[in-house]
This record gives structure tokens, sequence and C-alpha cells, in this order.
């Protein structure tokens, strides 16, 4: 009797551990991703592909998509790379030093418009 009741906690444990999904909540993607003063992850890569996968880790862009004009990794590090040194520079630490929260826009992940992007503004004309 014991063992069937042990067999029985364990499918229950399963079940609720094996939600539907529709229990996610969209924000950071990785374990160092919320950024701040109290936290002891490392600091982000202080380049355009370090500052790129930190917006993807905030969830404020994605890696890949289906749809070639859409604002995802890559375009972001062609986008970066293709800026002054000074200007990558403000681009990438202003990236490293947001918040995730400030880091996502209306249409984050999947449809972002950079020109809403604060960051990204440093890096215009």
């Amino acid at each position: 009797m014991t063992g069937r009741l042990a067999i029985a906690a364990v499918c229950v444990g399963w079940a609720v551990a094996c939600g539907a999904g529709d229990d996610t909540t969209e924000g950071t993607r990785a374990e160092c991703a919320q950024g701040g003063a109290l936290t002891d992850c490392p600091d982000a890569q202080r380049t355009s592909q370090g500052a790129c996968w930190r917006l993807v880790d905030c969830g404020a862009i994605s890696v890949v998509s289906d749809n070639t004009n859409r604002f995802t990794w890559a375009h972001c590090v062609d986008d970066i790379d293709r800026l002054t040194a000074d200007r990558q520079r403000l681009v990438i630490d202003c990236i490293a030093a947001s918040t995730c929260d400030e880091l996502r826009v209306e249409g984050s992940p999947r449809a972002p418009d950079p020109n809403q992007m604060h960051c990204l503004r440093f890096g215009g004309p």
C-alpha cells in the first residue's frame, strides 16, 4: 500500500510540474539577464555580439525569425558593427547598463521596432 501511495505522489508531482505552458511570462531568459548592482553575475561582453545576446536574454529581440525584415540578433550585430567606434561604445555600454524592462519595447521579442529602443538611438546621426 505504501508503494502505491509513493507512486501516486510521484505522478501527481509530475502532473503539477508539467503545466500547459500558460503559466509562463515574458521576461528574462537567462540567469544573469536581470542586471543591477546586487547580482553577482559577470558583466556582458562589451562587444556587439555580447550586447545583442543581452537583448535576446532579456526578451527584447529574437535570435532568428522567419521574416527576414525583423530585427533579430544578426541584424542587431550588423547594425552595431556599422557604427563608428565612439557610437558603438555608447550603444554597447547603454545595453549593458540597462535593465531588461528598459530594453524591451512594444512587439518584443517577436517584432520589435529598433527605432523605439533607447540604446540604439545613440547610434543615430
